[in-house]
């Protein structure tokens, strides 16, 4: 059997017990010293706490720990002598661990439901949003393109315009300078030398509000191509606020499955807990069967030494008798 202490016990100390211990010198004795500190502190004892309270290895901490452990419970089992544990007590454990297990499950698959269900929801809004902003930028695309063959081919024309009316203009300059020096020779002509030139003015008259109304197509078309250019840019700003969107419901999906893991982590710990808790039972009931066995062992040894002494005692008697008449005579 592992031997004791008084703190084992929960033994008041006696008045001699007051001096200060010797301090503990090999390592069980410093696991065993750090053990009852803590336990006085009030502070958890386990493997950690006690290496660190008696300076030792994690391996020697955990294999003194479990003497003391088994000491202690050896201790309070000869202490107590607890009976067994009733069957309805049993019961209502058995019943308390498996509601407590059934909630963890039932809320886990619960939440896990919901955040599935909410991430679904999300990643279709977010393909919908994705979708319609793609369309869109398609139909940016093409009125873009369109614009830019209307703009160049407007382009094209006004360039053919204004050549043309330059060449008319500078004919129509010719054939006035031409005039003009025919009136000079022709005096006869003059009539209709200013009947020619009047209609050349109209001509280039005519030509002039041409080639005015060119300029400002041309004006109109640089500001439809600036329009477009505008048009084009904010659709560019639509497609990178898509762009955010789609990337912030992504993180909203990497944090769904964060907090599922989170969450089946919390069942495995639950599972280890009530497989602790069921072994701690097991233990219990072993260590008490095994107090048991010694409780009926000593009963045993307590009725071997009262026949042994009552036979002695019947032979003492039996040899007094028998020399009791050999001193009379």
């Amino acid at each position: 059997m592992t031997q004791t202490t008084p703190q084992d016990l929960d033994v008041e100390p006696e008045a001699s017990d007051l001096a200060a211990p010797p301090p503990p010198v090999t390592a069980r004795d410093r696991v065993f010293a750090a053990a009852d500190a803590l336990l006085a502190d009030d502070e958890p004892v386990t493997v950690s706490t006690v290496r660190e309270r008696a300076g030792c290895s994690n391996a020697t901490a955990t294999t003194h720990l479990r003497a003391w452990r088994e000491a202690r419970a050896a201790a309070a089992a000869d202490a107590a002598r607890l009976p067994e544990l009733p069957r309805s007590v049993e019961l209502l454990v058995e019943r308390g661990v498996a509601g407590l297990w059934g909630a963890a499950v039932r809320a886990a698959r619960e939440e896990h439901t919901a955040q599935a269900t909410r991430r679904d929801e999300d990643l279709a809004t977010a393909r919908e949003d994705a979708d319609r902003l793609a369309r869109a930028l398609d139909t940016a695309r093409d009125e873009r393109d369109d614009a830019r063959a209307a703009l160049s081919q407007l382009r094209d024309q006004t360039s053919d315009r204004v050549e043309s009316l330059t060449e008319r203009l500078a004919q129509a300059e010719d054939e006035r300078t031409r005039a003009a020096d025919a009136a000079h020779r022709s005096a006869g002509q003059v009539d209709e030398l200013r009947e020619t030139l009047q209609q050349l003015r109209s001509q280039a008259e005519e030509l002039r509000r041409d080639l005015a109304a060119a300029v400002a197509a041309r004006a109109d078309a640089a500001e439809q191509r600036a329009e477009a250019r505008a048009a084009a840019e904010a659709r560019q700003d639509a497609l990178a606020e898509a762009r955010s969107v789609l990337e912030s419901v992504r993180t909203d999906h990497r944090r769904a499955e964060d907090e599922r893991s989170r969450l089946v982590a919390e069942l495995a710990a639950a599972r280890a807990t009530a497989e602790r808790s069921a072994a701690e039972v097991g233990s219990l009931r072993e260590e008490l069967a095994a107090a048991r066995s010694r409780a009926e062992e000593a009963v045993h040894e307590t009725a071997v030494h009262a026949a042994a002494r009552a036979r002695a005692e019947g032979e003492l008697a039996g040899v007094r008798a028998a020399s009791t008449p050999a001193e009379g005579s």
